[in-house]
């Protein structure tokens, strides 16, 4: 049985590229809506990837403050 994923592998996979994916998905709503001549609904778009580029951000930062925290012999404890 494989070993589970480690809790901050896990939250970067569920939340982080999660967010990343909806952001790039939103970037190319913004080039099609340009495309169309849509051009009034594009800064509704940008708001909506600024926002989830945020949330990326804010989570990143959260698992580099746990990072920060973590115990460096218990890493090696780990590994072993």
């Amino acid at each position: 049985m494989p070993e589970a994923a480690h809790p901050l592998a896990q939250r970067i996979h569920d939340k982080v590229l999660q967010l990343l994916g909806s952001a790039l998905l939103q970037a190319e709503m913004c080039e099609q809506l340009g495309q169309l001549g849509r051009t009034e609904e594009i800064p509704g778009q940008l708001g909506q990837l600024r926002e989830s580029l945020n949330e990326a951000v804010v989570e990143l930062r959260g698992i580099m403050a746990e990072l920060r925290d973590i115990d460096p012999a218990a890493l090696k404890n780990r590994a072993a």
